[in-house]
């Protein structure tokens, strides 16, 4: 008998026999699959034990002497109905990342979005419904927070539901141990998709562990989320937070094909103008002072502006306005943004004769304004990996300020950070006053988590806020400056030290010859730049082989949404794998497929039926059209540059 036909009958005779081979069972399996773990279940319990009298089960408190379930309630009865219909079951919680299916803009996204709105056009003339509908015997990403047993898990099990991925967190070995008595191990990594199970014991690692749960299903771990705890406890709150704060980090935009375009193409003309490159540069000694928006920079205006002689300062996008405002003239003007209205914010504030240092990507009638310009490659964008510059600027998104401030680890010693707050803090603004952004509210957004503070304001964070804190901490492992002091009351940032500005002084400095010399690090012979001479091909045939890659994992028969997840997650895959081994040709695709690949997941979820093959079928040749239509944008606009752009010094 298995456990769940014990435990339905009326007589639990069987269920020790069932438990002892159960538990010997999964100590073998754990004995080879960790031993570590399983040398520390071989050592008694001291804060939890099964409790079997013949009649009742229960998870007994050693120190407390108290059960976890309650008479009435009862352990059995309780993972008896935890085992119903769990997507409907009220004890769980059902997330969605607020996303809904909703049609893109096509004049902002074109070639994606015409795409993506075909296929909900063609989920729309299927039989579909509002709510989301999956088989019985499927769940999606799956998080739980203490299983009190996991006696549910395994009558899940029993019932042949396979889960696509799923994070199980016990903050005590001792409640682990417990499980092993009926939960089988083997099967439940057998009925988990490949590498997609995750178990924590005791201690939540690190967070990377955690975002490698969601970064490994991007698209799938997006959505859907189901979600159960059993118990509060601090560990166990403080697992769900970082949980969540992961889930929320991972919905974050993806870009597309249409934007990524943009980038080159600026990239091109910038080129073609021979703008002087960011080329393996060493550090200057002179702490730069990388100034961004943030709320907390009206503070430190009066430490820029009494220091401006001992350090240089790069400011960052919006940060401009409000240092002028000041009276303050930054040395150096950051910009990454591909907006076409740029060019009339440089012209508003105004730029003047500072001096700008753009990312490839800018507008080129917004780096025109400088009356001396620089450019770097920027990375994340697929401009920034054309040609192999020899030196790239990783870390520089999301926002201008991440730009700034690794470049500013780059190229100096000590850096000091002014206004990047990566965060809302309590009772200001999101922004400085006298910025772009006129009067803003104070309200903290509703999807925003509370993080760790600089200072002893609260400060609040949400999925771009948190990209950016975590590039900064990259970036200062990465290129490893000898002091970052962070002045800020925002976000902390490991890796920075938080300080005020009356806890230091600035030595004097020849400013003037830092400036100097950090301009000798450009270099416009392009041919010293870069290491591939793509100049004339730009990449044509790697464009339209990844199409046919693409296109290959995608040409398969799909028959149910468990098998449409799992080649979401292929295809994704292989999407990430072009986008490391050759990245421009693969970011330049990375978001529209996964808009693409989004798009279709949601869809199916509104099918009435599992039954999807038709709809897969029609939908891989929308997708086929839509990577076309790409490819054809690509090659007119190589065909367009090629004879221009093989003059490139």
């Amino acid at each position: 008998m298995n456990l769940t036909q014990i435990l339905t009958s009326n007589n639990l005779s069987k269920l020790p026999d069932y438990m002892n081979k159960s538990f010997a069972q999964n100590m073998e399996y754990l004995k080879t699959l960790n031993p570590k773990l399983f040398a520390k279940l071989t050592k008694p319990a001291t804060t939890h034990n099964l409790f079997f009298d013949g009649k009742e089960l229960n998870i007994m408190n050693l120190e407390s002497k108290t059960f976890a379930f309650d008479k009435h309630t009862g352990m059995i009865a309780t993972h008896l109905n935890l085992a119903i219909s769990p997507l409907k079951n009220k004890s769980y919680q059902l997330y969605t990342n607020n996303l809904i299916l909703q049609k893109l803009d096509e004049n902002k996204i074109p070639l994606t979005a015409k795409a993506c709105n075909k296929l909900i056009d063609l989920m729309l003339d299927s039989p579909s419904q509002s709510a989301y509908h999956l088989p019985s015997n499927f769940l999606p990403s799956f998080t739980i927070f203490g299983a009190l047993g996991g006696i549910f898990l395994q009558i899940l099990l029993e019932r042949n539901v396979y889960f696509h991925s799923l994070l199980l967190f016990e903050e005590y070995i001792d409640m682990f141990r417990v499980m092993l008595y009926f939960l089988d191990l083997a099967r439940l990594f057998e009925q988990v998709n490949s590498k997609s199970c995750f178990l924590f014991i005791e201690n939540l690692i690190n967070k990377e562990f955690v975002n490698t749960y969601f970064k490994s299903h991007k698209i799938t771990n997006n959505f859907l989320r189901l979600e159960l705890y059993l118990y509060e406890s601090e560990k166990i709150n403080n697992a769900r937070e970082i949980v969540h704060e992961a889930y929320k980090i991972n919905s974050r935009g993806w870009g597309s094909f249409d934007d990524e375009m943009v980038g080159v193409r600026n990239s091109v003309e910038n080129f073609r103008k021979s703008y002087a490159i960011l080329n393996l540069p060493k550090r200057i000694n002179v702490p730069i002072c990388v100034v961004g928006n943030g709320a907390s920079l009206e503070e430190l205006l009066p430490f820029i502006k009494q220091n401006l002689s001992k350090m240089i300062v790069f400011s960052c996008g919006t940060a401009l306005k409000p240092l002028l405002h000041y009276g303050i003239k930054p040395d150096f003007q950051i910009e990454i943004e591909r907006i076409p209205y740029l060019k009339e914010i440089l012209e508003l504030a105004p730029i003047g004769d500072t001096t700008l240092l753009c990312g490839s990507i800018v507008q080129p009638n917004a780096i025109a304004l400088g009356k001396k310009a620089y450019m770097f490659m920027r990375g994340g964008s697929a401009s920034a990996y054309m040609f192999r510059a020899k030196s790239i600027i990783e870390f520089s998104a999301p926002f201008v300020g991440n730009a700034g401030f690794a470049l500013a680890c780059l190229l100096a010693h000590e850096v000091l950070i002014c206004g990047l707050d990566c965060g809302y803090i309590e009772g200001r603004s999101k922004h400085a006053s006298n910025s772009f952004y006129g009067k803003e509210s104070k309200e903290i957004p509703k999807n925003a988590f509370e993080v760790l503070p600089n200072a002893r304001h609260k400060v609040f964070s949400d999925a771009l806020f948190s990209l950016s804190a975590q590039n900064m901490q990259h970036c200062i492992q990465a290129y490893s400056p000898m002091l970052v002091l962070n002045l800020g009351i925002g976000a902390f940032i490991k890796g920075a030290r938080p300080c005020r500005v009356d806890d230091f002084d600035l030595r004097d400095v020849d400013k003037q010859s830092a400036i100097e010399e950090l301009c000798t690090y450009f270099q416009s012979d392009y041919s010293q730049v870069f290491q591939e001479n793509e100049f004339e091909s730009l990449y044509l045939q790697e464009v339209l082989a990844f199409r046919d890659e693409i296109l290959r994992v995608l040409k398969s028969e799909i028959k149910s949404k468990k098998e449409l997840f799992a080649l979401v997650d292929l295809a994704h895959t292989t999407s990430l794998k072009k986008s490391a081994s050759k990245p421009f040709v693969g970011i330049l695709f990375e978001g529209s497929i996964a808009h693409l690949l989004h798009t279709l997941m949601v869809c199916a979820l509104h099918l009435s039926s599992d039954e999807i093959s038709d709809f897969y079928r029609r939908a891989y040749f929308v997708i086929e059209e839509g990577l076309n239509a790409m490819c054809v944008s690509y090659r007119l606009f190589v065909m367009k540059e090629r004879a221009s752009f093989a003059k490139m010094p």
